[in-house]
């Protein structure tokens, strides 16, 4: 029985600026973030009388996060009216995951506080703007400092995974994403495809516990693809046949569970707008249908433990909306 508070305090400047007769422009800016935090109250049962014996009593707990010194800068270079490459740099600053957990022991001291959570995250890139086709390829890496990892324990009275978090030091990730959308003129820019393809390979840099620095993130699959087919013959109807595979990925930071890739196929009819059977423009219908081939695979799992949950089964949705 507590109550948690944040208040966060954010400053920030930025500038744009052109160059090379506005071939190539830089954004810059420089952001100031602090946090704090504080929680009141009971925060477990050790805090109340149990039996006739006093508890810790209602706590107030808390500490300052901050860091002051998060800068960006992002870069657009024209090759020409169709062609750019792209570059960017930020630090991120956060409040730790979890922070009610961590703060939510029944201790009789302060505790202590934690790091917040930093990232350093780099891009470079090239996109092209096409007549019939758009395209975007980036590369990225990320290191993450203090990150906070959720993770399990059994609880003896229920036999069920609880969750609780772990300070896993500093992680990093790298890999590459490729997207676009292709309108064939065949078709009249009625049909287009999209897609999607992204490769991440994310390992702790820095060990815990039994499981060693180079380890796989939990939950983080390697390869994630999707792609689309989109059919628009009116301007009142557009339907949407989509795909997406997820790669296999472990479940705990030792690399000894691990999920199976699958793919899961949906789809979608939206009806409304302008149309010549004297309906409402202000109506619109939308059909949906999720996990089209009713897979049976797991889908979702519980950081850090072998649990885990299935797929939904195929589905149906309808919904109509009229819009005032």
């Amino acid at each position: 029985d507590y109550t948690s508070v944040r208040d966060t305090t954010q400053l920030y400047i930025k500038d744009t600026i052109s160059l090379m007769d506005d071939d190539l422009k830089l954004e810059v800016g420089l952001k100031s973030l602090s946090v704090d935090y504080s929680l009141d109250g009971y925060r477990d049962y050790s805090d109340y009388e149990i039996d006739g014996e006093a508890g810790y009593g209602p706590q107030s707990v808390g500490g300052e996060f901050s860091n002051h010194f998060l800068p960006s800068i992002g870069a657009v270079y024209a090759l020409n009216d169709n062609d750019q490459l792209f570059a960017s740099y930020s630090k991120n600053f956060a409040l730790p995951s979890g922070t009610d957990d961590i703060y939510d022991n029944a201790i009789s001291f302060e505790a202590d506080t934690p790091e917040g959570e930093e990232a350093d995250n780099f891009e470079l890139g090239y996109r092209t703007n096409q007549e019939s086709f758009n395209a975007a390829l980036a590369l990225f890496y990320t290191r993450f400092d203090n990150r906070l990892f959720a993770s399990n324990v059994i609880n003896p009275a229920t036999g069920q995974p609880e969750g609780f978090y772990i300070n896993g030091g500093a992680s990093e990730a790298y890999g590459f994403e490729l997207s676009g959308v292709y309108q064939p003129e065949a078709f009249d820019k009625e049909l287009y495809f999209n897609a999607n393809i992204s490769y991440k390979n994310a390992t702790l840099v820095d060990g815990f516990g039994s499981n060693p620095a180079g380890s796989r993130l939990a939950d983080s699959p390697e390869w994630l693809v999707t792609a689309g087919i989109t059919y628009e013959p009116t301007e009142w109807i557009v339907a949407n046949v989509s795909a997406k595979y997820t790669g296999s990925r472990y479940t705990d930071y030792a690399e000894t569970y691990t999920m199976e890739s699958f793919t899961l196929v949906s789809a979608y009819l939206d009806l409304g707008g302008i149309n010549p059977f004297g309906i409402p423009e202000n109506v619109s219908l939308r059909f949906n249908v999720d996990n089209l081939f009713d897979e049976e695979v797991l889908s979702f799992a519980f950081i850090g433990s072998a649990f885990y949950r299935p797929l939904n089964p195929r589905n149906f949705q309808a919904s109509l909306t009229v819009a005032f």
